[in-house]
């Protein structure tokens, strides 16, 4: 029988005045934020990554939070630092490094001396084709029979030298429902681009019989913002943390005693803690509420340099 969460083993550490510093961030920093806790928080195949120890890293992380380290900034890589045992302690990065990109596993020389200034920027469904990509499509091309190297030339079978490198068409189990493209930046305005790419999409959809997602319908908006601290989500997601590292459940009324202690203005109870607070956060977590609010920012980019605190000031007016 799991032994009962006690108050103490919480009220311990989990100290509320110390997640302020959130107030303080802007809302794009605030997102970031909570993407690196929800990182910890998936439940990972462990199949797929036999090397990282998440149950070392996410005892890693709750230390540091213990500790007073709230922000990621704060935390930095001790967490991760955490799973290298003290005997094969590494003083530098390897020269090899391995990594399983797309399904496949791909080898990386020398990984920590490409400069950071290298890379790109990066949306949720638009990404920049990188190395990794490129190795990964080349290894399921290869090994799918389309190019084969002969007296080191390479080879296209099948006349397919001006077929689309897209995986789609193959139905590839690592690179499904995935176009490849080049984008000319420097002979088109944004506007042309984006017009294009409009028409593209609808017909890339026809071609490969792939019809467009349902639009979430949960609305999000500045409420949505609001409700990162009226829902004390940031310390919640670190009670979720403290379950999964002792691998035992804090009831909705501790939850509740802990994140609003009745020397403060709201009073808040079990109930509320089961029906509204806890689903939000692990909608955050497991569903697309972190997706669709960063998109809602994209839309209203004026929010993404306003501070936190800011925003509840927004919220209050809106009322």
């Amino acid at each position: 029988m799991v032994k009962k969460v006690t108050p103490g083993e919480i009220t311990g550490w989990l100290n509320l005045t110390a997640y302020s510093k959130f107030y303080d961030l802007t809302v794009e920093e605030v997102i970031s934020e909570i993407e690196f806790r929800v990182m910890f928080l998936i439940d990972y195949d462990v199949s797929d990554d036999p090397e990282l120890h998440w149950s070392k890293i996410r005892k890693g992380l709750l230390n540091e939070i213990k500790s007073g380290c709230i922000l990621s900034s704060e935390i930095s890589n001790k967490p991760f630092e955490s799973v290298i045992d003290d005997e094969n302690d590494l003083k530098e990065t390897p020269e090899f490094v391995h990594f399983r990109i797309n399904g496949r596993n791909v080898t990386s020389k020398n990984y920590d001396r490409r400069p950071i200034n290298e890379e790109l920027s990066k949306g949720d469904a638009i990404t920049p084709f990188t190395l990794a990509d490129l190795v990964s499509y080349h290894k399921h091309y290869t090994s799918s029979k389309h190019i084969e190297s002969i007296d080191n030339t390479p080879v296209v079978n099948n006349g397919r030298i001006f077929s689309c490198v897209s995986a789609v068409e193959d139905r590839s189990e690592y690179f499904e429902d995935e176009i490849v493209i080049n984008v000319n930046l420097a002979s088109f305005t944004d506007d042309e681009l984006i017009s294009e790419f409009k028409e593209l999409l609808r017909e890339w959809r026809e071609e490969l019989d792939i019809e467009e997602p349902e639009p979430n319908k949960q609305r999000v908006g500045i409420s949505t913002i609001k409700k990162i601290i009226s829902y004390r989500v940031f310390p919640f997601l670190d009670l979720m943390l403290w379950e999964m590292v002792n691998q035992r459940k804090i009831s909705h009324e501790l939850a509740a005693r802990v994140l609003y202690p009745l020397d403060g203005d709201e009073i808040v109870g079990g109930q509320q803690i089961k029906d509204s607070i806890r689903p939000f956060v692990e909608r955050i977590i497991m569903d697309s509420t972190l997706q669709q609010l960063k998109f809602y920012l994209k839309k209203n980019d004026y929010l993404k340099n306003v501070r936190l605190s800011e925003v509840m000031k927004i919220s209050e007016e809106q009322r």
